[in-house]
């Protein structure tokens, strides 16, 4: 489908919300008698703490039919009438492949780190289902997660080491900087920790020297195999050569933000062990791998990983898609997915994606600007298998801000997206994976501050 034709589709969908916006629904759906359904599509939102858009003042969450989430004519308060997921911050929710279960760990706060299972029964109606289960001893009170597997969650954490070094102080010449890696994995079907792991990674020593470390991981995803486990990577540099003495007495090493970033990387482990650590490196771009609170990397149909980077901005040509090689579990260095060219852009950021099945991806994105700020929200259709992307067209493109998206939900051949500017009314978008048609589905009613960050 060319651009007229995504145009000529967007604006017959808009035609048809026009027409029925007098009918709309402005009390949402029944949630007295949410009935039955086989699927059901939940939609989350966060709330202002003391910032608009900051979503640190918790989640809400609320389930409609596919029906209802594609009706114009119905509206969605998941603000007023959702259920308040427990979480002092933005909760980090999953949820089965066939919506049926939504989960989450709390994210910071008393209760950080608590891992809760929902059954899903529409409307505000989440129950709960199995043990809470405490994560917090292996990895934090606000650990990094997904569901790396169906029915398997993976909780991760990565903590920058003091750097070493050798010499007394003042005359000290740097050494190197390691990072402790703690992980965890969850049967979500009987939620329990099935098995902990907890170990010291080092890059390179050329690496090493020059000051570059691990410092954050995330969005774990296990392979097609399942024998292994990919972690993304977020690494930074510090200045071997200039340092502070903090109130400790311990040096601290100045970021060296000048420098090139490191090429991208990503943590392999043995699964379902947790063993054998490995960092592989992609020679595609310098981008981080480890994501911000969407899925970055996924199993495609024939086997190998697909995986999003981020922080390239204007100079490194925007993000990209990499691909790890099923056969070798390494980096694909001769494949590489520019959304910059496929969709004629300058300085993308993926914000969050989704791979569809056969090479197509839904991909949500930002465009970072001459002061090195993402702005604006956009959607565009991509195919893997031959390089190209069609941008859709949506309102309010310049306004919108995806930087808290978790999911874009996938329900059979439909994905769907919660599209509204932080403190505006918006909708569910609706895509057509085969043909690439999208069309304007539920109202989404917003308060003041809060955003819709998630579909499931």
């Amino acid at each position: 489908m060319n651009n007229n034709q995504m145009k000529h589709a967007f604006f017959g969908a808009a035609v048809v919300a026009i027409t029925i916006v007098g009918c709309a629904k402005e009390n949402g759906p029944d949630t007295d008698t949410p009935g039955e359904a086989d699927r059901w599509i939940t939609i989350s939102g966060s709330m202002m703490d003391e910032k608009p858009g900051d979503g640190n003042a918790g989640t809400m969450v609320y389930s409609v039919t596919p029906e209802q989430a594609k009706d114009p004519s119905v509206s969605i308060n998941v603000f007023d009438k959702g259920m308040h997921v427990k979480s002092q911050r933005t909760a980090r929710l999953q949820a089965s492949v066939d919506g049926k279960f939504l989960y989450n760990i709390q994210y910071t706060g008393d209760d950080g780190g608590i891992f809760h299972k929902y059954t899903v029964h529409g409307g505000k109606d989440f129950r709960r289902d199995g043990a809470e289960v405490a994560t917090a001893d292996y990895v934090s009170s606000s650990p990094r997660w997904l569901k790396a597997l169906e029915g398997v969650g993976i909780a991760v954490r990565g903590t920058a080491n003091d750097t070493k070094y050798t010499g007394e102080l003042p005359n000290i010449t740097h050494q190197y900087t390691s990072t402790k890696i703690d992980a965890i994995t969850l049967d979500l079907n009987d939620p329990k920790i099935t098995k902990t792991t907890s170990f010291e990674l080092r890059l390179s020593e050329v690496e090493e020297a020059a000051g570059y470390h691990i410092w954050r991981i995330d969005m774990p995803v296990v392979n097609k195999a399942k024998d292994k486990v990919y972690i993304g990577a977020g690494v930074r540099k510090l200045d071997p050569t200039s340092y502070t003495i903090g109130d400790d007495g311990v040096p601290e090493f100045d970021s060296d933000n000048d420098a090139p970033a490191a090429w991208a990387k990503t943590i392999v482990l043995d699964y379902p062990s947790l063993e054998n650590p490995k960092v592989i490196t992609s020679s595609q771009t310098r981008g981080s791998t480890n994501g911000y609170r969407s899925t970055m990397q996924y199993v495609g149909d024939d086997g190998h990983v697909y995986q999003a980077t981020i922080g390239e901005g204007i100079e490194g040509g925007g993000s990209k898609i990499l691909r790890i090689s099923k056969d070798t579990d390494d980096y694909d260095n001769n494949y590489v997915f520019s959304l910059d060219q496929a969709l004629g852009v300058t300085g993308s950021h993926i914000e969050a994606w989704k791979y569809a099945g056969n090479g197509i991806g839904i991909v949500v994105y930002s465009l970072v600007n001459g002061d090195g700020n993402r702005v604006g929200g956009h959607i565009a259709r991509i195919d893997l298998n031959n390089g190209t992307g069609t941008k859709y067209s949506i309102p309010n493109e310049a306004d919108l801000k995806f930087n808290q998206i978790q999911s874009i939900g996938i329900d059979g051949d439909d994905a769907y997206v919660a599209v509204a500017p932080v403190g505006q009314d918006g909708n569910i978008y609706i895509f057509d994976i085969q043909t690439g048609e999208m069309s304007v589905g539920a109202k989404l009613i917003n308060k003041t501050g809060n955003q819709y960050i998630g579909v499931y």
